[in-house]
């Protein structure tokens, strides 16, 4: 690490706190927002605990939402201009895995997590206009 990099760092590390309470502040928004829909399970965080929100997963039950996650990633990119991630797929099918022999239907949870489990965007720089145009834009999709 350079000097100028360590002198970066060392300034951003001062605003860290904040930004994680946007964060933690902007997750409560979300989930107020889209508490009660259904097939859309939001994260818990336990009284005890505290979650900065990195990322903001949601699993999408496509049975009870109405659509897959693959059509609800579309939809809101194709019509409300929102993109929606997926970062989590089974290890066992990548092709390192699957070289080594592992095959689809050894691991029923992480296949399960990952048929349903998208993340939301968040970030600690959002606006209250663009979080509810986020929240609006889901509960719109599904109709």
């Amino acid at each position: 690490m350079t000097d100028i990099q360590a002198a970066v760092g060392i300034e951003q590390l001062k605003k860290l706190d904040h930004l994680n309470q946007n964060r933690i502040d902007n997750a409560a928004y979300i989930s107020q927002g889209l508490s009660g829909i259904p097939g859309l399970t939001l994260p818990v965080v336990p009284s005890y605990d505290k979650h900065v929100f990195h990322l903001y997963p949601v699993m999408i039950n496509a049975k009870e939402f109405g659509m897959t996650k693959e059509d609800f990633i579309y939809d809101m990119l194709h019509k409300f201009g929102v993109k929606i991630g997926f970062h989590y797929i089974p290890l066992h099918y990548s092709t390192a895995f699957k070289n080594r022999g592992f095959k689809k239907g050894q691991f029923p949870n992480a296949e399960k997590l990952g048929e349903q489990l998208v993340t939301l965007p968040i970030n600690p720089r959002q606006t209250e206009e663009a979080l509810e145009y986020l929240v609006n834009s889901i509960k719109e999709v599904r109709k």
